[in-house]
């Protein structure tokens, strides 16, 4: 048989799995053969704790069902054949340095047969396998030989080959380090930018075709490459003599066998198009993140302002524009610059209120309105009436993209970008990015909308729950929630509050003599009252139930009270409501008792209000229509 086909006939019977599939040892049985099928292995390398200590087969699996083993709660670790049955062949082989640099994090690579069933593990140290008869099954197809060992590497190195030769259109160059020339394929050169036959095959005369930017990290690369006689690869810019710039990868490596002059020779291809691609996608996924990013925002951000902003800072940074803005538009159809991101070179326009936000003319804003928007190259070629057009020169704008901001199928505002410095090619790409953007604004602006409403109808339905709904001032629920609130803060700020507990004077008579109505209008007179006499913004007055007011005085001590209490009976007194049923006098009057604590010193909420009470008792046990002071609190 000759040479090529005994390798090509080894190359079939073994090669090497690139892609092991790993298991954990303490993983059971049936978990690892599920991962086997999944993966279509017919082996499985079993590690603990980041060390090689098994192969798993269905050999193994096999052996286990024979013994009856409980796969769903056994360790793979049991039934693996462990890594110290294996013995490198009679002939080992050394260990080949392009493996080693194909697979530095896996010192361990599995041989498979053709039907990809293992046969052996390739080590630093050689080939090993099990020796006969380690494994019923088994070991028919461990033993490899030298040759199956041989043909799996010429596999790889095949591989590696093709991958290097890929591409008919390929410039290879070939430099001879001893006399310090270069010669270059025809190809080479017109991936250069040359001439055939321009190239001079000087070292220096190389880096004149390739740009400056990257001409000291090829240079480096090359040198490197010949100092340490390794591989070397990189990828460079050449700059055509019409302007235009092209990518170029270059791969190659020395070659010194000690008998031959040293020589570095590779091969060039253009990657041109890839690296278009590449920034293309790059590109993409900054406009999807940027979009994902806008939408995070609004999710956890409720205010409008600081949403449009970010907006429109992202916005100008992204598409590298001169200015953008945000127009909200009125009911005429006019519009106010709310938001703007703008370059220092040019003019501001926050602020401006415009007539004729749209600025390139009424035709369009039936687009607007529907939800579409437009990208305008040069304001000059679109026969702009001459108010428009010197509006637009103003601004220096000579392009623009406009999308719509919509609320419900109705036009909100404008989100626009301006090119200042010239007329400018939009992308289809820039436009999408703005009219995405803008449906993330719509619907930011419809939940700013949203919260606005809901804060307004919660501020209400918290009127409601801390209000008494006949006199308005707040009920005893707020009461004793604000009594608490303001407790703990004069306990730690070491400060006195006093309570002042008001009753109206016979008012189930005044009911009786004048009627609900009456007595509805003297209860809200008396709030009134007492409203004008807590004049500081800390002290609160609240109805406490019936004709019983209570006045909160933080920061007051008891005689600072009693002045308030007593301010509050001679008001009431001025008002001379009649009241011919009272027996203290023939108008309405109020009792009231002041009770104070220093919160730092122990008591509580309910003990002063206690106090309070049974000050109001007294005075009204006394003859109604007068103060009385309670006793200080006991600590």
């Amino acid at each position: 048989m000759p040479e090529n086909d005994l390798v090509n006939a080894a190359a079939l019977a073994a090669t090497i799995d690139p892609s092991p599939l790993c298991v954990d040892a303490e993983d059971t049985l049936d978990r690892v053969v599920e991962a086997m099928g999944q993966a279509t292995k017919t082996y499985a390398l079993v590690y603990r704790r980041e060390t090689l200590v098994g192969i798993f087969s269905y050999d193994n699996a096999a052996q286990a069902s024979t013994h009856q083993a409980d796969f769903s709660h056994v360790p793979v670790s049991l039934w693996m054949t462990s890594i110290d049955w294996l013995r490198p062949l009679n002939a080992p082989l050394p260990w080949p340095l392009t493996f080693e640099q194909l697979h530095p994090e896996q010192p361990y690579q599995p041989v498979v047969d053709q039907s990809h069933h293992w046969l052996g593990l390739l080590t630093s140290d050689g080939f090993h396998t099990l020796p006969p008869g380690a494994e019923a099954g088994l070991t028919s197809r461990a033993e490899l030989t030298a040759c199956h060992y041989s043909a799996a590497l010429f596999q790889q190195q095949q591989e590696r080959l093709t991958l290097a030769l890929k591409g008919a259109q390929m410039g290879t160059w070939d430099w001879d380090l001893a006399q310090g020339t270069i010669v270059i394929s025809e190809e080479q050169e017109r991936l250069l930018g040359l001439d055939p036959g321009e190239f001079d095959g000087s070292y220096d005369a190389l880096f004149t075709y390739l740009h400056e930017d990257d001409q000291a990290a090829v240079h480096h690369a090359l040198q490197q490459a010949v100092r340490q006689g390794q591989r070397y690869g990189v990828e460079f810019r050449v700059l055509y003599r019409n302007g235009q710039t092209r990518w170029l990868s270059a791969r190659g490596q020395v070659f010194d066998d000690g008998e031959n002059p040293p020589r570095l020779a590779g091969v060039t291809l253009d990657i041109s198009d890839q690296k278009r691609a590449e920034a293309e996608i790059k590109l993409q996924s900054q406009r999807e993140r940027l979009v994902a990013e806008i939408a995070q925002r609004i999710r956890h951000l409720l205010d409008l302002d600081s949403i449009l902003e970010q907006t429109v800072t992202s916005v100008q940074e992204f598409i590298e524009a001169d200015r953008v803005i945000v127009i909200q538009c009125g009911t005429d159809m006019g519009g106010e610059v709310i938001q703007e991101s703008c370059s220092e070179a040019y003019s501001p326009m926050r602020g401006w209120v415009l007539r004729d936000p749209w600025s390139v003319g009424e035709k369009f804003l039936a687009h607007y309105r529907a939800g579409r928007g437009l990208a305008v190259d040069n304001v000059y070629t679109q026969s702009l009436p001459s108010p428009q057009l010197e509006f637009l020169e103003y601004f220096q704008i000579q392009a623009e993209i406009v999308v719509p901001l919509m609320q419900e199928q109705t036009l909100w505002g404008l989100l626009i970008a301006h090119q200042c410095r010239s007329p400018r090619v939009w992308r289809t790409a820039d436009v999408r990015l703005l009219q995405n953007l803008a449906t993330q604004v719509g619907i930011a602006i419809q939940q700013a909308k949203m919260h606005r409403e809901l804060t307004l109808a919660n501020q209400r339905l918290k009127r409601m729950a801390y209000l008494d709904g006949l006199t308005g001032v707040p009920n005893r629920r707020r009461l004793e929630q604000y009594l608490d609130q303001e407790w703990r803060r004069m306990s730690r700020e070491n400060s006195p509050i006093s309570l002042v507990m008001v009753d109206i004077d016979s008012f189930k008579g005044f009911n009786d003599r004048y009627g609900h109505q009456a007595g509805d209008n003297c209860l809200r007179l008396v709030a009134r009252t007492l409203s004008r006499a807590a004049k500081r913004p800390g002290d609160l007055v609240a109805r406490y139930g019936g004709e019983e007011f209570v006045l909160v005085l933080p920061n007051t001590d008891i005689e600072g009270a009693e002045t308030v209490a007593e301010d509050v009976r001679l008001l009431v007194r001025g008002h001379r409501i009649p009241h011919e049923g009272s027996a203290v006098a023939k108008v309405v009057t109020v009792s009231l008792g002041v009770a104070s604590a220093l919160p730092a010193r122990g008591g509580s909420p309910a003990r002063l209000i206690k106090a309070a009470d049974d000050a109001l008792y007294m005075a009204k046990n006394q003859g109604r229509d007068q103060v009385r002071v309670a006793a200080p609190l006991a600590e």
